[in-house]
């Protein structure tokens, strides 16, 4: 019986195994909005935008959309934000017709973009939510919604439920009459303003028969200022009650609207807001124009802020003007400015310009009461000093419940009542979550309104967050994700420093304040808008705690099975990484903004912007492909970053400067081997040569100016984190400039990037006798041609004898460039290999148009005219890159034990290597291997096999014995003379570093790494705080393209330095139990493919059997999902300032460039934050019963056709999928049509194809 318990009696833990799905085949996820105002229609549009295969039920009460705007109807109702900034940022409307929009042109504008975006397919109209509580056990919401019956019309109660809620009800929806005796015994018309209902007439119809009559207004807010402003005109008296006093300000961005609009400011009447024809002809029809008025208004008002600290100039300021306005519109009754003007500063309550209100109480029909109602009777109004007056009308414009106590019940985890835990005051983290209250995400909620800015910009941003947080549970198969309370408590801390500093804590009247004078300010952001952008645009993963949906303790088990849906099922688009909105294109030139810049129990805010950060220092080891990519990314992604790359040869490049040995070429096709970014498109072979890349790598060091980083001969020896500082210690050797000897420097950096790669160590191999040899003896990684070529190296070798050892990519390429240029060329072959078709070269030959039956290597050469062809037409030449990747990306399968592609792979393989091997078919029995395709590392090796049928090569398959002083001894005993000997027996695969690396506790990392590397997700270890690597272990990959994979890397890399540096961090160290967790990941993963069969490979330290080390585990595209978005909870930090609270990196509440009203402070109108979505984006695919959600995106810019096919193959295989056109014939057909081999099942597929129809739908 086996033993199931470890020895100290405790159960053994159960292994980890594989889930059995894609990275990225998301479940069926559903969301729950309440309200379908401007936050609810918003998660309408971003949701399916950004979450495939995502439920969406939008329940709003009323009887349409708009929230407020829908429910606010009173006389003159309008916008006190100018019109062009009161939309969504990616909305353009341009044709408003005044400065300050009316509450019908604001509605109408809500239901234009809802029939845009076609979101009353989520909208469920008069349906009210009343209760909602949350299931632990299920991790759903189950809410409860009152309807009218769509048969009977009476009321009726259901159910429904969702994974995640979103709370969208805003703040100003649940209105209240005023506590004023006798106020329902009025025989007038009592009115309130938020219950004001005209329909189906206008308001000014409602108001007509009022001409004559006596009017009372009840109220100094927005409402009641609007309400006079528009009613004086229209009435026969209007007497406005003002229980308070409160502040009329100028126009806010009405200085930049004059100017741009090319008004006279000192002619112009200031009262005018309407824009005439002629402005709004040019605002409709010159776009660049209106976004250019639109970004100088958002500008101006994103640079109030500091009117909003106590006894800062501009506060005191902005009282002074505000006072000489208010004094000079009321000039004409003076007793009025001394009831209406405030001693408590500008903003303390609301502000609002109210224009024309200031005019109307001076009217002749005007009036404005200042002394408290006593009480109202059946015909009018007495106030506390004993006068009365008669009214026709009443209209009390006082306001909404402001203490955020909901008007139905929403129940969290252990049956708490948020109405409950909201007592005395509402807490939250962020203003977005609440501890206690898993899937639930808030917009305008608790201190999310704003007194300077533009409000809707921060309902973006909050959306945002809960659609990155609804992403994060459905990519990581979460059942829950919920705010820690310790996190709710500093936000609470945050607040509690913030606000006292602040004019909203002076003693005045406010809904910010619960409607109460005094007391803790609920209703407002703590900081501007732009500082709230930069609060939430990166969530603090590590805020929050988890529950995984499946029965299993790996946190990586949403991982899956290796690869992606798209490839499993060879559908769909599988470059999307060459594509916006992966593509990332850097400028030629950064230019990186350098901003300057003991514990206590009480916490004090940081006297820093949240955005003024501190500068950070990062030392990159190895300027390859990786660390010269990271001399792009860190310059161009963080501000005020010092980087410093060490390179320990005389030029850049890496492996690509280091080897220069006869034939040196990548295999990967040219194309695909350059940044997602570059277009490089004049390769002069489909696999392009070391100097060629060489060359394209130094022209785009050139490109980017990266010398300015890259220090040369300068060679890395020693590095030591230093736990106290949170630095690295690095002791660098390099040749001493003046004099040339070697000499040591130390360097020192927050952050450290390995960019060494694995391919840089390379070693002899242990062959008796082998430095005994008399002849030339070369290594192919050491080969030296400079300042020759290597064609001028060999040119004496003409009628020698040449012998290469080994039987790798090196020794492959070799064997083929030398085989026509010397006497006799022997190659010592220990173990055997597959050798591959011409990755890709069937999408090449249907691409450039040729008939595709040459068969020699010569027809991965260029010609001159397809040279010119990619060279002149940059489209095509992006398309045959995006078709030949597109098929790297579709033959993940092959690496799978047993799987049909597999097989099938091994078949024609075999098949193409007799074939090509018939001349001397004993090479073929020596050569061709038992284990299958990829269990080594796999190469094409064009002209390999032709070039061991020369007459002048032969392959030696037996052991080599010894080396003598003239030549080579196999262990069959045969003897060859040698002149050349050339060793291609590839390099330390060990991962064992030739320098220390020290981390914490002093422990080396090549003594961590015995027996085998540990790494999290390739790019980080435990105990090595702020160090990242790129080609780590478990790095490389066997299908697809490696250089995507570097990308995510260094983007990795890039996210958590940019993260140290924002969030003030000292250090960020991986946890032990999440190397652990990706250690069981590859410990369940390759037993299941083909690398862990017998053979040698470096994938496995160069040995037969054990451990890959090498390899990601899974495809390059499941390695770019597993490192697009960092998992910040399984790491720790430190902070570098002393203090215990985790958002004192919030800062002083306000931005960088607000604080000096420098830069750009409209930047959230402009990308890359200006996020544009389609107005249809969603398609709706049927496999096997599941209904996929799938973004349509545009895949070719020659098609926007979409084909949706069904077909059905030998293997048992259904593919159902949706491709643009291009991709489909360039790639699928083509990567089908070269592997399947079965000439019925060809005919088939052919007549399918011919067959195809195009399913147009609209993009």
């Amino acid at each position: 019986m086996a033993n199931t318990h470890t020895p100290n009696g405790g159960p053994h833990p159960a292994p980890f195994t594989l889930g059995d799905f894609c990275i990225d085949e998301y479940e069926p996820i559903k969301v729950i909005v309440i309200g379908a105002g401007f936050s609810g229609l918003l998660a309408g549009i971003r949701f399916p935008q950004k979450i495939p295969n995502v439920q969406l039920t939008i329940y709003e009460k009323n009887a349409g959309v708009g929230g407020t705007w829908y429910s606010n109807n009173y006389p003159g109702a309008a916008c006190d934000v100018a019109a062009h900034c009161y939309q969504y940022s990616f909305e353009e409307k341009r044709d408003w017709t005044s400065f300050y929009a009316t509450a019908p042109e604001i509605r109408e504008n809500m239901e234009d973009f809802t029939k845009r975006y076609k979101l009353m397919r989520y909208i469920k109209l008069q349906h009210e939510v009343v209760h909602a509580q949350y299931d632990a056990p299920t991790g759903q919401w189950h809410v409860r919604i009152r309807r009218p019956n769509p048969d009977t019309g009476a009321l009726e109660e259901f159910e429904d439920s969702a994974q995640v809620l979103v709370t969208a009800v805003g703040l100003l929806s649940r209105w209240k009459w005023p506590d004023i005796e006798g106020l329902h015994d009025f025989k007038g018309e009592l009115i309130h303003s938020a219950g004001f209902k005209p329909y189906p007439n206008t308001w000014q119809e409602v108001a007509g028969p009022w001409a004559d009559k006596n009017v009372g207004v009840i109220g100094v807010g927005s409402s009641a200022i609007q309400i006079v402003s528009a009613l004086q005109p229209r009435v026969g008296r209007i007497v406005n009650y003002a229980r308070g006093k409160t502040w009329l300000v100028p126009p806010l961005g009405r200085e930049s609207s004059v100017k741009l609009l090319g008004r006279d400011l000192e002619k112009d009447d200031p009262e005018n807001y309407s824009f005439t024809p002629e402005e709004i002809e040019r605002l409709k029809n010159d776009p660049k124009f209106a976004r250019e008025f639109r970004c100088a208004i958002e500008e101006e008002f994103c640079s109030a802020h500091s009117y909003t600290i106590r006894g800062t100039p501009l506060s005191l300021q902005l009282k002074e003007l505000c006072q000489n306005l208010m004094e000079t519109k009321l000039s004409k009754k003076p007793w009025i400015a001394e009831h209406l003007i405030p001693g408590f500063p500008v903003s303390c309550r609301r502000l609002t310009p109210g224009p024309g209100y200031l005019e109307a109480l001076c009217a002749d029909n005007g009036d404005l009461v200042s002394s408290p109602i006593k009480r109202i009777s059946e015909k009018g109004i007495e106030t506390v000093d004993g006068k009365y007056q008669d009214m026709d009308v009443i209209i009390c414009a006082t306001g909404y419940d402001t203490s955020y106590q909901l008007p139905f019940k929403i129940i969290g985890k252990d049956g708490v009542d948020i109405n409950e835990k909201w007592k005395p005051h509402p807490t939250t983290y962020l203003s977005v979550a609440v501890d206690g209250y898993p899937n639930m995400f808030m917009s305008l909620g608790p201190n999310s309104a704003i007194a300077s800015g533009t409000l809707l910009s921060l309902i973006e941003y909050q959306i945002g967050y809960a659609v990155q947080a609804t992403a994060k549970l459905q990519r990581e198969r979460l059942k829950s994700i919920e705010a820690k309370a310790e996190a709710v408590r500093d936000f609470d801390e945050y607040l509690e420093a913030y606000f006292p500093k602040t004019v909203f804590a002076d003693k005045c009247r406010s809904w910010y304040k619960l409607g109460k004078e005094e007391g803790r300010v609920v209703g407002l952001w703590p900081g501007s808008t732009l500082h709230g952008l930069k609060a939430l645009m990166h969530p603090r993963w590590e805020d929050y705690n988890y529950e995984r949906r499946d029965p299993v303790k790996n946190r990586l088990y949403w991982l899956g099975d290796g690869q992606t849906y798209n490839e499993k099922t060879l559908t769909g688009d599988r470059v999307w990484y060459l594509r916006p909105p992966f593509l990332d294109i850097p400028p030629s030139e950064h230019k990186s903004p350098v901003l300057n810049g003991s514990p206590t129990d009480a916490f004090t805010l940081g006297d820093f912007c949240i955005d003024e950060h501190k500068p950070i220092k990062v030392i990159v080891i190895g300027a390859g492909i990786s660390g010269l990519l990271a001399g792009i990314r860190f310059p161009q992604k963080i501000p005020n970053v010092k980087l410093t790359i060490y390179e320990k040869s005389a030029g850049v490049g890496g492996t690509w400067y280091n080897n220069n040995y006869p034939g040196l070429a990548c295999d990967n096709t040219a194309h695909s081997y350059q940044y997602s970014f570059e277009e490089k498109s004049d390769w002069t072979s489909f696999y392009a040569s070391g100097p060629e890349i060489r060359q394209n790598i130094e022209a785009l060091v050139d490109k980017y100016k990266l010398m300015r980083y890259v220090k040369l001969q300068h060679e890395v020896i020693h590095a030591q984190y230093d736990v106290p500082a949170g630095q690295w210690r690095i002791r660098i050797r390099r040749l001493n400039p003046g004099t040339g000897a070697l000499e040591e420097i130390e360097d020192s950096a927050q952050v450290l990037i390995m960019a060494v790669g694995l391919l840089s160590r390379w070693k002899w191999p242990d062959i008796e006798g082998l430095h005994d040899f008399k002849g030339e003896l070369h290594h192919s990684a050491a080969f030296e041609p400079h300042p020759k070529t290597w064609q001028e190296t060999v040119a004496q070798w003409a009628n020698k004898n040449v012998g290469v050892i080994g039987v790798g990519s090196s020794a492959i390429q070799i064997v083929s460039a030398l085989k026509s240029k010397v006497g006799h060329l022997t190659n010592y072959a220990r173990g055997k290999t597959w050798l591959a078709p011409p990755f890709a070269r069937q999408a090449m030959v249907e691409m450039l148009g040729r008939d595709g039956t040459r068969g020699d290597p010569d027809d991965l050469l260029f010609s001159a005219e397809e040279e010119e062809r990619f060279k002149n037409d940059p489209q095509f030449a992006r398309e045959f890159r995006c078709a030949v990747e597109a098929e790297h990306n579709s033959s993940h399968a092959c690496t799978i034990r047993g799987t049909p592609l597999s097989l099938q792979f091994k078949q024609l393989f075999e098949d193409s290597m007799q074939q090509k091997l018939a001349k001397k078919p004993w090479i073929a029995d020596n050569l061709i291997p038992d284990f299958p395709v990829s269990c080594r590392r796999l190469t094409p090796g064009p002209g390999y096999l032709e070039a061991l049928c020369s007459d002048n090569v032969d392959l030696v398959s037996s052991l080599i014995k010894r080396v003598s002083e003239k030549g080579i001894e196999t262990v069959d005993g045969k003897y060859q003379d040698m002149d050349v000997i050339v060793c291609a027996t590839g390099y330390d695969a060990s991962y064992q570093l030739p320098f220390q690396i020290i981390g914490k506790d002093g422990v080396d990392i090549n003594e961590k790494w015995k027996p085998h590397p540990t790494s999290y997700l390739s790019v980080a270890v435990d105990g090595f705080p702020n160090m990242f690597m790129l080609l780590g272990p478990n790095s490389a990959v066997a299908t697809g393209t490696l250089i995507p994979l570097i990308e995510y890397q260094v983007g990795y890399a890039v996210q958590a330095t940019m993260k140290l540096q924002r969030e003030r961090l000292k250090s960020i160290e991986v946890k032990a139990e999440a190397v652990r967790d990706f250690d069981d990941y590859l410990e369940a993963y390759f037993p299941k493919t083909v690398f862990a069969d017998n053979c040698r490979s470096w994938y496995k330290e160069g040995k037969e059997e054990g451990r890959v080390v090498g390899l990601w585990p899974g495809s390059t595209l499941h390695g770019l999902r597993a490192l697009m978005h960092p998992r910040w909870e399984d790491y720790k930090y430190e902070q570098a300032d002393a203090v215990h609270n985790r958002l004192y990196w919030l800062g002083d509440g306000q931005t960088y460039n607000e604080k000096t009203l420098t830069g750009d402070r409209a930047w959230y109108l402009h990308p890359p934050y200006l996020d544009v979505p389609p107005s249809k984006h969603l398609l709706h695919v049927n496999v096997d019963k599941k209904t996929l959600l799938i973004p349509l995106l545009s895949f070719s810019p020659r098609s926007l056709s979409v084909v949706a096919i069904e077909l059905k193959c030998d293997i048992g295989c259904r593919l159902i999928g949706c491709f643009a056109s291009y991709v489909f014939s360039f790639s699928s057909y083509c990567f089908l049509r070269s592997y399947v081999r079965q000439s019925a099942l060809l005919a088939e597929m052919n007549t399918f194809f011919a067959s195809l129809r195009i399913l147009h739908f609209a993009m």
